[in-house]
């Protein structure tokens, strides 16, 4: 096995800071080639090999093909990717262990720091790159919780370390921090810090996904000869280890970055790439038989003659000379109203169109067995696919069970980021030891009809904040503002009735009759609050 070359070359203690930084910095190394590929590939940017070119063309035949090359991808690989994100969408959390009324604090945690888009740009990269990363800090400005790109961030199987990668282009530094823990002999943590290694560089030795690096990106996935990134071993800590500002991820057991990850680690589209590559290549040849067979080659056979005569009708009009080598290419001009004037015993051939459909149907073929393959319904990779509703419901049984995993993944995640914040911002609080659930919408989405009908039924055989949470799909904020809603309702309806009863009775004396009837109608009515109010 290779000695391990670290970045710091003052730290080299096997499982010092310094290995660990150098190991979790290699692994992100060597997943950038595949990151670039996979961005590619989902922006539709991809090209068939070079090499598919035709040599030993003109300059015009030449720039034809490398045009089929730029436009024959069909970026499959982003409708794959979207099938399943499209379908995640979080709500909101509740808190499980309250059996009365529900906490909102968590749902006021997730507004307030931008979780509404920033989960679903991790829900985005986990299935684009196979693994999302956010990050939480003590400090509530602008919030406490960070998104975190793939392409900068690792974290350790065993989930004890972490890196991020970052430039500072007005500095010309590197920075790579780590994140470690450190456990009792139970298991528990005990310790939670951080550490920070730069280094002088003009510019960033690892690529990102932003788009100023986009263009490098695609070049350095079309082309296999791109010079791979890679970080140079001259990093040096700026200063010891701190655990300063780390007592909340510390009283969750856990780093203050999170991963979410894919079953396998990869994206969604990932394990296909050749199968989208052998498709995009059999568009190619596509393009480049049709455009051969846009202009047919034709041909004159027999005896012809190399000279002009006297007898010649060019020669007679003065349009040649006798003795002149004839130009067939000027005879044989193409144009709407062209007559040919043929030589005698001469003979006209003309190319045969070549039939396509067998690459038409083997690329079909592949797109059906890419949708098999990868649980994406046939009807979103190729949209002329026609069935029972039955049979389209069988064939996003797949998708739904890939979106309930990858929901179930993403739980985990977010309950943690959200159990750190609120401890991070309330420190006397308890909220690492509660039991968050997160909210999900259903995967296929119910129109308004079909959740009111579903709350009709269930109406008296289930409370309100049930029906209104599992059938209409509401949030614990939702639902706290229709009860209050209910309440008000409630409210005005029996001062209403108060109002009548008054101003019916103003000619008359108060009574103790009277006085019993208006204290009836100031006590709110029960049925407002169960599933009748909805």
């Amino acid at each position: 096995m290779a000695q391990l070359e670290s970045l710091i070359p003052d730290d080299t203690e096997p499982g010092g800071d310094g290995v660990v930084l150098t190991r979790l910095a290699n692994r992100l190394v060597n997943r950038i080639p595949m990151l670039c590929t996979l961005k590619t590939f989902y922006d539709g940017k991809e090209t068939v090999p070079t090499k598919a070119v035709p040599r030993n063309m003109d300059v015009t035949s030449s720039q034809i093909y490398r045009r089929f090359v730029d436009i024959c991808p069909m970026n499959l690989a982003s409708t794959i990717a979207n099938a399943v994100i499209t379908s995640q969408k979080p709500t909101g959390f509740r808190l499980v262990a309250d059996k009365t009324m529900r906490s909102t604090d968590a749902d006021d945690m997730w507004q307030s720091s931008g979780m509404n888009l920033k989960s679903l740009n991790m829900l985005r990269d986990a299935s684009l790159y196979g693994a999302a990363y956010a990050a939480v800090t003590d400090v509530p400005n602008p919030a406490y919780i960070k998104r975190l790109s793939p392409w900068d961030t690792v974290v350790s199987d065993d989930k004890n370390a972490a890196i991020f990668y970052s430039y500072n282009a007005d500095e010309g530094m590197e920075y790579i921090t780590l994140y470690r823990l450190t456990r009792n002999d139970d298991g528990t943590v005990a310790n939670v810090y951080s550490r920070v290694a730069r280094r002088e560089s003009e510019s960033r030795s690892l690529p990102t996904d932003s788009p100023d690096y986009e263009d490098a990106i695609y070049e350095m996935a079309n082309n296999d000869s791109q010079k791979r990134p890679r970080l140079e071993p001259t990093f040096e800590w700026t200063g010891a280890a701190s655990s300063d500002g780390y007592d909340f991820a510390a009283k969750c057991q856990c780093l203050p970055v999170v991963q979410l990850k894919t079953p396998t680690g990869r994206g969604q589209f990932e394990p296909h790439i050749r199968t989208l590559s052998a498709i995009d290549q059999q568009r190619f040849q596509r393009f480049c038989i049709q455009e051969m067979q846009a202009f047919k080659q034709r041909w004159v056979s027999g005896d012809l003659p190399e000279y002009y005569t006297k007898q010649d009708p060019a020669v007679k009009a003065g349009r040649a000379r006798a003795g002149d080598k004839i130009d067939y290419s000027t005879m044989f001009e193409l144009g709407p109203a062209a007559l040919w004037l043929m030589p005698k015993d001469a003979k006209m051939g003309e190319s045969s169109a070549t039939d396509i459909t067998p690459i038409i149907s083997a690329a079909n073929t592949d797109i059906k067995q890419l949708a098999g393959a990868s649980g994406t319904p046939l009807s979103i990779l190729s949209p002329d696919v026609s069935g029972s509703a039955e049979g389209a419901k069988l064939t996003t049984r797949m998708l739904r069970l890939k979106v309930q995993d990858m929901n179930a993944r993403a739980n985990d995640a977010f309950v943690l980021l959200l159990k750190m914040a609120l401890t991070a911002s309330n420190a006397d609080g308890d909220a690492y030891s509660e039991r968050f659930e997160t909210m999900w919408e259903p995967v296929e989405t119910p129109s308004d009809l079909d959740q009111a009908q579903a709350a009709s039924y269930v109406k008296g055989l289930l409370p309100v904040k049930t029906i209104m949470r599992r059938f209409l799909n509401m949030s614990e904020m939702d639902i706290a503002e229709a009860m209050q809603d209910l309440q008000d309702t409630a409210f005005a309806t029996a001062l209403s009735r108060e109002n009548t009863l008054v101003s019916s009775k103003t000619s008359q004396q108060s009574s103790p009759a009277l006085d019993d009837a208006l204290g009836s109608s100031l006590t709110l009515p029960d049925e407002t609050l169960t599933a009748g109010g909805l």
